[in-house]
């Protein structure tokens, strides 16, 4: 693997990411058009997709939508965010480029409600029975939820 500097140099200048390093992580924020571009560069120089995960920023209105990878031999991660808004919750599936992406996108989506184009397994995990919005979102009051859902006034206190 190339040596951080020239990997954030690279990814600036193909695909105008904002990029930055601190200690042995590489980060790289992206437009949700490139996204997955990225995660293809990527995919030869580090050996494992660690996570892919969500932060919710209800104030602004988006999601920033992440993922995190390893490189084994380098002791180096890169993590690849993208910002998407949160009334349209949608971004492409890492899926293709990574299988254990599928479980870490079901996860988000079921706790968020962002949709990862191009994951055939986007069903309930956690909340089979749940009739609520997605209870990550910071909107989601779930004292309210709990109390008119199974009529426990004192969760409201």
């Amino acid at each position: 693997m190339a040596d951080l500097g020239a990997l954030c140099e690279s990814l600036e200048e193909r695909f105008g990411a904002k990029t930055g390093i601190k200690d042995n992580v590489c980060y790289v924020e992206v437009g949700v058009d490139r996204y997955l571009e990225v995660a293809e560069e990527l995919r030869n120089e580090f050996d494992r997709l660690l996570t892919v995960s969500a932060v919710d920023f209800v104030k602004q209105g988006l999601f920033e939508v992440y993922f995190v990878l390893y490189n084994f031999e380098t002791n180096v991660y890169c993590k690849v965010s993208t910002k998407i808004p949160r009334d349209r919750a949608e971004v492409d599936s890492l899926s293709s480029l990574w299988p254990n992406a599928s479980m870490h996108e079901r996860e988000v989506w079921e706790m968020f409600g962002i949709k990862f184009r191009g994951n055939e397994m986007l069903r309930p995990l956690f909340t089979e029975d749940w009739r609520g919005p997605p209870p990550f979102r910071k909107d989601f009051d779930w004292r309210k939820y709990v109390a008119e859902t199974y009529r426990i006034p004192q969760a409201l206190r």
